[in-house]
């Protein structure tokens, strides 16, 4: 940026020169958006309310839809169902899941997020058909920083913080981040959220 300021270059060197800068800076912008929040949420108590599961999956779907490449989302339908949750960090690590599935390439295109009932808790499940993550490679997934594809990860923008996030935002509501998958088959990453009589406190962002 310092040579454009000083240097006259041809239109096409000089926008080649910008467009370069913008999204460096783009990508460093959000890391130290991701750094910030990390660090924010050792220390952060949750917001806990009652969730509709549908609006959960409502509000997460709709920020990512438009960054999935054609990839589609398929949920499972959660009917009345409530989780206990801070809405905005439980629908961030919701996004966070969909995108790293979306981001795997998936055979059939789509990214599947169903749900199940474990006691006294709900697990959602995001389940891709995508590469799948080499086994040696799940016990350091959640490290800050660490990718499995450095490269690719780079191209797309990723800085190995997401899954960190994530994680301790399922610690924040009581769970891990559980992982399965195999190589060239796919992933299926989940996570539970306490769950909730019907008929309790109606959530804020329910349409």
């Amino acid at each position: 940026s310092d040579i454009l300021r000083s240097t006259e270059y041809e239109p096409a060197v000089r926008q080649k020169a910008a467009n370069y800068i913008f999204h460096e800076s783009k990508r460093l912008e959000s890391l130290s958006q991701k750094l910030l929040m990390l660090m924010g949420l050792s220390q952060e108590q949750p917001v806990m309310k009652p969730v509709q599961l549908n609006t959960l999956f409502a509000v997460a779907g709709r920020s990512v839809v438009p960054l999935m490449e054609g990839t589609r989302l398929d949920f499972t339908p959660a009917g009345a169902v409530h989780v206990l949750a801070d809405m905005d960090l439980a629908a961030d690590l919701l996004r966070n899941l969909m995108l790293n599935a979306a981001k795997a390439e998936p055979e059939d295109e789509a990214v599947h997020i169903s749900w199940q009932l474990e006691w006294e808790r709900v697990r959602i499940l995001v389940r891709d058909t995508g590469r799948g993550i080499p086994p040696e490679e799940l016990e350091r997934i959640i490290e800050p920083f660490y990718m499995v594809d450095k490269s690719r990860a780079r191209a797309s923008g990723g800085s190995g913080l997401g899954l960190a996030l994530s994680e301790r935002i399922a610690v924040l509501h009581g769970g891990h981040l559980q992982f399965e998958s195999q190589v060239g088959v796919g992933t299926t990453v989940s996570f539970t959220l306490p769950y909730c009589e019907e008929g309790g406190q109606a959530d804020d962002n329910e349409s």
